[in-house]
């Protein structure tokens, strides 16, 4: 009932207001290249699709992409500390590699290798903009599209001179500086971007983090050829604080168990685009791309309970990949059939080194923290392996429009994956080589006519186990491919002063793999029968014709588990926890002056259930922030207070319902009220 109450205040609210400027998160009108691998009007698409906008960057003025992500219907991105995050696109609050996150509509990492924080290896300052697919993309995009793809969009290089640079901080201790230069050429451009972010004294003991980005891009056009060039540096370091037991969380105790858990990550990426246009109805797409990744940790999550009350176990490990992807993709536009076909194939190979080391880890009960480590007398090694990952694909999209409203879209996708498995240590798994291969397809129709308009869709995905979900543990799981089966219907109706969205949607999940908690404290993946995935998603925009802008946001979902058994446990017909059912984001946008605006914007959660027995409930939250922007001559300052009101929350909780006490409990601390400050210098160009 509250969910729908506070829907019903956002509507009239928003009513009150009803005098509109252009939307900053924008679905109905803007050109997307994620939706079909190619160029193509929002409204065409046939899939729930979100633009965050170059004009909502620059608004908002983000240090982390949450602050962005966390604005689109569906879509709930937790930070868990330093740009660590989670991921809940359609799906529950978790870890799980559902996700494809892409840079220049390529993906950057392996599939077979998701990292839940591959959005650390972002360069933040070069975000031009975010597409958002929701739900599964897997007949263009392949494994990991299930829930959702993020793709970050990277500005082209510059029509004149240009040299920027900015600095920002905030009253938690965060600090981040970053220069910008570029310039054109007679054939195309240069652009450069070298950042610095460090956080000290955090809210929480033993936070600290420092990343270092460095990006160049280099345009071209020669005759028939256009294309470009980039190369992405990220360095990374962060202190693992892990999450609080509720006696940590509710007696607002922010001391760390830990003294000397770390993650550090070092990535390097290439890629080269070549595009040749044969004639003005066929073009074919060249893309090669080297990845390099070196994540080094000692993990909080890996720390396990013994009989002994002071001493504890876990592992240190290091994880590297060198991977070589090429993709080609060649359109042809059939004027006469008013269609357009696309043929692609694609190959990643990656080579994976993995090794792991046990280590006895020593608690000081008195002081109630992890004070130290030491390998064992004996042979500490844990794991010590290679992978190598062959993922060869084939896809084809047809687009035919029927008449001026209707339009057809038809893709199908032929995956095959091999994984061979090399265990350099005489236990635990042999040698293997192992093969997925999956035919996915998808269909939908759009219609548009007027200002009215909508699509249904029906897409499958097909995710097979990654390497790291296998052996990448003490306890090594079986696990089987997941499959999942999307049914969506979508609308949309716009005027000229507002406009609103709706999508409906079934996901059906099988083998669907969940990290369950064990006993001892060590998370294990295993398979976890079938699940059932309902929502709506919902945009309304209100658009002020000078001053003021509002954009309402919100979800509604219900996640439920199918046949399924945890620990022993029949859970079929409970709630997957972790699974709020209602997410929304309001904001309002005020333009004073032309070189001053400010915004107030308010997300809610509503309340789910923290295990998968449905006998505990973490209540949600409510967050508000304020943020204001000023323009003069070649500089720009602002100031933000974020979660103005000082709300205490957990950006995700969870319980394991086998065990009792204080630490079967876990909480991610939300960011307490902060005033984030910044000034950019627009020393040559515009901003």
């Amino acid at each position: 009932m509250k969910p729908i109450l506070l829907l019903f205040i956002n509507i009239l609210f928003l009513q009150t207001f009803l005098v509109g400027q252009d939307s900053l998160v924008s679905q109905l009108n803007p050109v997307i290249v994620t939706a079909n691998k190619t160029s193509e009007k929002r409204i065409e698409s046939p899939i729930a699709i979100s633009l965050v906008s170059k004009e909502s960057i620059a608004l908002y003025k983000p240090n982390r992409i949450d602050y962005l992500l966390n604005k689109v219907s569906g879509v709930y991105m937790p930070s868990i500390g330093n740009e660590q995050h989670m991921m809940a696109i359609r799906q529950p609050i978790s870890l799980k590699g559902l996700y494809l996150y892409l840079e220049d509509g390529m993906p950057i990492r392996t599939s077979g290798l998701f990292s839940n924080n591959a959005l650390i290896e972002i360069n933040t300052a070069t975000i031009q903009s975010i597409e958002i697919i929701k739900g599964p993309a897997s007949a263009l995009y392949g494994a990991e599209a299930i829930g959702g793809v993020i793709n970050i969009v990277s500005p082209t290089t510059p029509k004149k001179n240009v040299l920027h640079i900015s600095n920002q901080a905030n009253s938690n201790g965060f600090i981040k500086t970053d220069l910008t230069y570029g310039f054109p050429t007679q054939s195309g451009g240069w652009l450069f971007n070298v950042n610095y972010g460090v956080q000290n004294e955090g809210p929480i003991e033993y936070s600290n983090y420092s990343k270092k980005v460095g990006s160049i891009k280099h345009d071209f056009k020669l005759n028939k050829w256009n294309g470009f060039q980039t190369i992405q540096l990220i360095n990374y370091f962060a202190q693992m604080t892990g999450s609080l037991d509720s006696t940590h969380f509710f007696s607002h105790n922010f001391s760390a168990l830990q003294t000397f858990t770390f993650r550090k990550i070092n990535a390097f990426r290439f890629r080269q685009s070549l595009n040749y246009n044969w004639n003005e109805h066929a073009t074919t797409s060249f893309n090669f791309m080297f990845r390099n990744n070196l994540m080094d940790q000692n993990p909080t999550y890996s720390i396990a309970n013994t009989s002994n009350p002071t001493k504890f176990k876990g592992q240190t490990n290091s994880n590297t990949f060198d991977a070589f992807v090429i993709d080609i993709q060649h359109l042809v536009n059939l004027k006469s059939l008013n269609s357009k076909f696309m043929l692609g194939v694609t190959t990643d190979f990656t080579k994976q080194l993995f090794k792991a080391h046990f280590i006895d880890i020593f608690k000081d009960t008195f002081l109630g923290k992890y004070t130290n480590f030491s390998y064992p007398l004996k042979d500490s090694l844990l794991s010590n392996y290679q992978s190598k990952i062959n993922n060869q694909a084939i896809y084809v999209n047809f687009i035919s429009s029927i008449g001026n409203s209707i339009r057809t879209n038809l893709a199908l996708r032929y995956d095959h994956f091999e994984y061979q498995f090399f265990n350099y240590i005489n236990m635990g798994t042999p040698n293997s080589q192992t093969h997925f291969e999956a035919i996915i397809p998808k269909l939908g129709v759009t219609y548009n006519k007027n200002n009215f308009g909508g699509y249904v869709n029906f897409s499958e995905g097909f995710v097979p186990p990654q390497i790291t979900e296998i052996y990448n543990a003490i306890r090594v799981p079986y696990l089987l491919p997941q499959t999942f089966q999307n049914k969506e219907l979508g609308i949309w109706y716009h005027r000229q002063k507002w406009s609103i969205e709706i999508a409906l949607y079934q996901l059906l999940g099988n083998n669907e793999i969940i990290s369950v908690r064990q006993p001892d404290g060590v998370n294990l993946n295993q398979n976890a029968g079938s699940t059932q995935h309902i929502g709506i998603e919902y945009q309304l925009n209100y658009h002020a014709t000078k001053w003021l802008s509002i954009i309402g946001n919100a979800t509604n979902a219900k996640h439920t588990y199918l046949n399924t058994i945890i620990k022993n446990v029949d859970v079929s017909g409970k709630e997957i926890n972790a699974a709020p059912h209602f997410w929304s984001n309001v904001s309002c946008n005020f333009y004073i002056k032309t070189a001053l605006n400010c915004s107030i914007e308010w997300q809610h959660q509503s309340n789910y259930f923290m295990d998968e027995v449905n006998t505990t409930s973490y209540a949600g939250f409510d967050v508000v922030n304020f943020r204001m922007n000023y323009k003069i001559k070649k500089h720009e300052f602002w100031i933000h207070l974020l979660n103005a009101t000082n709300s205490y929350y957990s950006t995700m909780a969870t319980k394991n319902f086998s065990l009792k006490g204080n630490a079967a409990y876990s909480y991610y601390l939300g960011e307490p009220r902060s005033i984030a400050f910044g000034w950019k210098w627009s020393i040559v160009g515009p901003q």
